[in-house]
């Protein structure tokens, strides 16, 4: 009893240790290695009262080889479990299990017809050799094994049971349970490690422990051998699964590390590692030397600043400084060659440990031609297609700012709406392409006359906006509609021609004629139809009744009463 008991401790603690492992990865077959070591330990429990009754012994050693049984019918299933579905698995167990169950119920409990057993015993075989047949049929080794152990085993069965030892028949059950238990754990791993040896040879000595047995009782019917000896095979298998486990933890972690180094190194974005303390590089793959044009050996001498404009450090540092095991995406940076030339770079970064370091992994992906396709389409978005000058959307913006800065630091601002005279007979006279440039000299023009800090639009056909901000008299606005006015007295060359234009300027001062940018856009658009019906050529402020203009001078192609 006392070393029964010490059988259930150390088997007790084993599979606690698999149930830490299950924990800690979770898989099918290691929850059947579990189930079959708890019928084990189950199979000692049964064996541990002491019962005098012929029925409850008749009972515990039903239980007890019932225990053994369905322990090897779950080590066949955690063989089985990676290729079979659940209902295969279900079909494997029934054919391999209730066989053997009910046999040790009926032997033990003095069911002794010769001919019932062994037509039982032979149902039994032939349901095992089809299983075997029909779900190792691609695995020859086990295939051919199953068909071998079943034969024998077999007819070592219907030999015992035909000589009236029929309770001694389970052994013959047990011994081909547990052989082709051996050679599928083997086929599984198929390679030569501790765990795999350890594991597969004690299952090969547990199958031979049942007619080791009954040899010794023959042979030597007077040799006393210790019940522990009988029992070292179930420590080997149960130590060399667990070695197994661990093997395949190691060998799981090399293969993860050798693929995670062949995406890293093959990769075709810049990857690095660098030092999370001092930003040093700790890695490179040869992506980033391509993309950054530096050697590895210059690489591994570098910090990350050295990669990036000064501007953008303090916003880097940043970044890195709040360190955790996220993955982040940041950008676009503005990242330097070994050349000093530039490129705009999205990066992905997490928290690694990598060769004691903490450290971070960094994936830099070029992202200029998208940076640069973006720019230009919100370009497009807020200029004018042809002359490149703010359209209304981006006028309404610079305007709402430069009434803003106006009211804040009590400044003048003024709205200009410029339209050009008679411009229709242009594009009537010359063609669309003659208007077209026409336009484009204006607006080059007028922007040569402005500050940077002054915004032109187009926002019309021939009608141009000017926002001007940060005036100290009323006059200021004046200067500048004067100063475009006299932009338009040199004569425009279009290819061999030479054209005369003028212009109309309405203007509107802030905060006199409104604090809204609407309500002053709308002033001066009135004054500017004033300017333009008193003869074009001029400006006009929206209160003024009087009209300012350029010496008149009379265009060719103009016709008396044309007023655009």
């Amino acid at each position: 009893m006392q070393n029964t008991l010490l059988d259930i401790l150390i088997l007790g603690l084993l599979v606690l240790l698999f149930g830490a492992i299950y924990r800690k990865r979770a898989t099918l077959r290691l929850r059947f290695w579990i189930s079959g070591w708890l019928f084990v330990l189950a199979h000692f429990a049964a064996l541990l009262p002491q019962v005098t009754a012929p029925f409850w012994q008749s009972m515990q050693y039903a239980l007890g080889m019932s225990g053994l049984v369905l322990g090897g019918v779950c080590f066949v299933l955690a063989s089985s479990a990676v290729t079979l579905r659940s209902r295969d698995l279900s079909l494997l167990a029934a054919v391999v299990g209730i066989p053997s169950l009910l046999y040790c119920f009926l032997v033990f409990f003095g069911f002794t017809a010769v001919w019932p057993l062994t037509g039982f015993a032979c149902a039994s075989e032939t349901a095992t050799l089809w299983i075997g047949w029909r779900f190792n049929r691609n695995k020859r080794i086990v295939l051919w094994t199953n068909t071998i152990a079943a034969l024998v085993c077999g007819a070592w069965l219907i030999y015992l049971i035909r000589t009236d030892q029929a309770e001694y028949g389970i052994y013959a059950i047990l011994t081909q349970l547990f052989l082709v238990n051996a050679v599928l754990f083997w086929s599984d791993f198929r390679r030569i490690s501790a765990g795999v040896i350890t594991a597969s040879g004690g299952l090969l000595a547990w199958a031979s422990v049942f007619p080791s047995a009954l040899a010794v009782r023959h042979f030597f019917p007077h040799a006393d051998v210790p019940g522990e000896l009988w029992n070292v095979p179930k420590y080997f298998v149960e130590f060399g699964m667990i070695l197994t486990l661990l093997e395949n933890q190691l060998y799981s972690a090399k293969w993860q590390s050798e693929q995670y180094r062949l995406l890293f190194d093959s990769n075709p974005h810049p990857m690095f590692i660098y030092d999370a303390q001092h930003l040093t590089f700790l890695r490179v793959n040869d992506a980033a030397l391509r993309q950054y044009d530096y050697s590895r050996t210059e690489f591994l001498r570098m910090t990350m600043g050295d990669l990036h404009e000064v501007a953008v450090l303090p916003g880097l540092e940043k970044m890195l400084a709040e360190q955790n095991s996220s993955i982040k995406v940041t950008g676009p940076w503005t990242q330097r060659r070994k050349d000093g030339s530039q490129f705009q770079a999205e990066i992905s970064s997490h928290s690694i440990e990598f060769e004691g370091f903490d450290a971070r992994f960094f994936m830099v992906q070029d992202v200029t031609d998208r940076e640069r396709l973006h720019d230009e389409l919100v370009h497009r978005a807020h200029h004018d297609s042809l002359t490149n000058l703010p359209n209304r959307f981006l006028l309404e913006q610079r305007m709402r700012q430069t009434l803003e800065n106006a009211s804040r630091y009590s400044h003048k601002a003024a709205i200009l709406c410029i339209d050009l005279d008679r411009f229709k007979q242009i594009n009537d006279n010359y063609g669309h392409a003659t208007g077209d440039a026409c336009l484009q000299e204006i607006a080059a023009r007028l922007t040569s006359r402005l500050r940077e800090s002054d915004t032109v639009a187009r926002t019309g056909g021939e009608e141009f906006t000017v926002v001007i901000g940060e005036l100290l008299y009323n006059a200021d606005a004046e200067k500048v509609a004067c100063d475009l006015l006299t932009g338009f007295q040199r004569r425009f060359s279009v290819g061999e021609m030479e054209l005369q234009l003028s212009a109309s300027i309405g203007i509107a001062l802030y905060p006199d004629h409104g604090t809204e940018g609407t309500q002053l856009w709308r002033a001066a658009d009135i004054a500017m139809y004033r300017a333009k019906y008193a003869g074009g050529n001029r400006y006009m402020i929206v209160s003024d009744g009087v009209e300012n203009a350029l010496p008149e001078k009379v265009l060719p192609w103009a016709t008396r009463g044309d007023r655009r």
